[in-house]
């Protein structure tokens, strides 16, 4: 396990903030009340943020060979060619502050947790953005493809992921 500076973190999810187009300043005020862990796996390693630090607990207990699989809320997942996967939890975050975002109605939104693609009839004039609800909610990251009258919504990974694939 490795405790992020804010800084550090902040580079790791650079790409994330500009492919949403995120407000940075307001995405450093966000989490610099958080404790940044990375925790490095085989195949991966995962990003979390508490309100808590856990730095000395961690050390002492790795002392006895026992080593924590998740400590707070993970956000990211780093695969080992260092390609970031935004998780979730972080598209809670990112929806208060990226412009990059789709409102959707329900209707529509009950196709997309489902892991459906979806037509609708506005013209957006971005390839990847952040679905939410009436309420400002994350739904889900999408892909977007425009056609002359309408445009394609195909989710990555939305809320309705862990209940399709049993985790």
């Amino acid at each position: 396990m490795k405790s992020l500076t804010i800084y550090e973190f902040l580079d790791i999810i650079d790409n994330i903030l500009g492919r949403f187009d995120c407000e940075r300043d307001a995405i450093y005020n966000y989490f610099s009340k958080y404790h940044v862990y990375e925790l490095l796996g085989e195949k991966f390693s995962q990003v979390s943020i508490s309100t808590s630090d856990f730095t000395d607990i961690i050390s002492k207990i790795s002392e006895i060979d026992l080593y924590p699989y998740m400590i707070g809320t993970p956000i990211l997942k780093i695969f080992n060619s260092r390609k970031v996967l935004p998780l979730i939890p972080l598209g809670n975050i990112l929806a208060m502050f990226c412009k990059k975002t789709i409102r959707l109605n329900e209707k529509i939104i009950n196709k997309l947790i489902y892991g459906n693609t979806v037509n609708i009839n506005k013209k957006i004039t971005f390839d990847r953005a952040i679905v939410v609800n009436k309420y400002g909610e994350f739904i889900a990251y999408v892909k977007v493809k425009r056609f002359e009258n309408s445009t394609l919504i195909i989710p990555e990974l939305d809320i309705g992921w862990y209940l399709r694939k049993g985790g």
